[in-house]
């Protein structure tokens, strides 16, 4: 065996016994890889409800909620509150919902197919009926209507009035439902049979903007107990802080009927 044939031999062996003793103290305690940031952590199945939202709440399936749920002989309110998903933490959800205590309802938690405002108004917000023909409803958005392109399917919703207000925050368009509400009360002809408003508060995911658009909504049915109001979140928050998005159940809403 050649001189530089020995050298190869000895720098492969080498090679092999760095190669074992690298792969044993990886898996070692000598060497603990860092723990990844939250980002780059494997999402938890975020589909999947804790035993203990199953066993405390009913749940709805993917069919809409007009449709379960309006009452005939009043004025369905359905109000989309944007990103108000159904949190990991169970005692969040829980301060959600209280702040409804006072006021008589049923809690819910709703399956939602994807994690978009748009896909949330397509799904709970259109007028049973004929489509191409506007019923007597009135649609409420504190926006331009060209956000989410609303201008290219608002028309299908079938809602013959729409009240679009440029930067208007939740509280008035709260007050405006308010005044809409108490309107169509007064009159016995009115052909108002479905209100909605799709909420733009609380889309960054901030708790404490969620607390106080809620709090409108409560204060506005407490007035209006004549009507049937249908309440439920569009998606888990998806804007803002990414971490909130992965603190939240990927398709699952809260949902509020009095």
């Amino acid at each position: 065996m050649s001189c530089l044939q020995k050298i190869g031999l000895v720098a492969f062996a080498a090679f092999v016994a760095f190669a074992v003793m690298f792969s044993y103290l990886t898996k070692s305690q000598f060497i603990r890889m860092p723990e990844k940031p939250w980002h780059m952590q494997p999402a938890i199945d975020a589909d999947s409800l804790t035993e203990g939202y199953v066993s405390k709440y009913e749940l709805l399936d993917r069919r809409k909620l007009i449709g379960q749920f309006a009452d005939s002989s009043r004025v369905t309110v359905s109000i989309l509150v944007d990103a108000w998903g159904v949190p990991f933490g169970e005692s969040l959800l829980a301060e959600d919902f209280a702040i409804f205590k006072d006021v008589p309802h049923r809690e819910f938690l709703h399956h939602r197919l994807a994690n978009r405002t748009r896909h949330a108004e397509f799904a709970e917000l259109r007028i049973p009926g004929d489509s191409t023909r506007p019923h007597g409803g009135v649609y409420l958005f504190g926006g331009d209507s060209l956000e989410y392109g609303r201008n290219l399917y608002i028309d299908s919703l079938g809602y013959g009035v729409r009240l679009f207000c440029q930067k208007c925050p939740d509280s008035v368009m709260a007050a405006t439902l308010d005044s809409v509400l108490a309107a169509v009360a007064v009159d016995s002809a009115s052909p108002v049979k479905n209100v909605a408003w799709t909420t733009q508060g609380s889309r960054d995911g901030d708790r404490a903007k969620l607390h106080a658009t809620l709090r409108l909504i409560a204060g506005v049915a407490r007035r209006h107990p004549e009507a049937r109001f249908i309440v439920q979140g569009t998606h888990r928050p998806i804007l803002g802080d990414p971490k909130i998005r992965r603190e939240s159940f990927a398709h699952w809403v809260p949902v509020v009927i009095f």
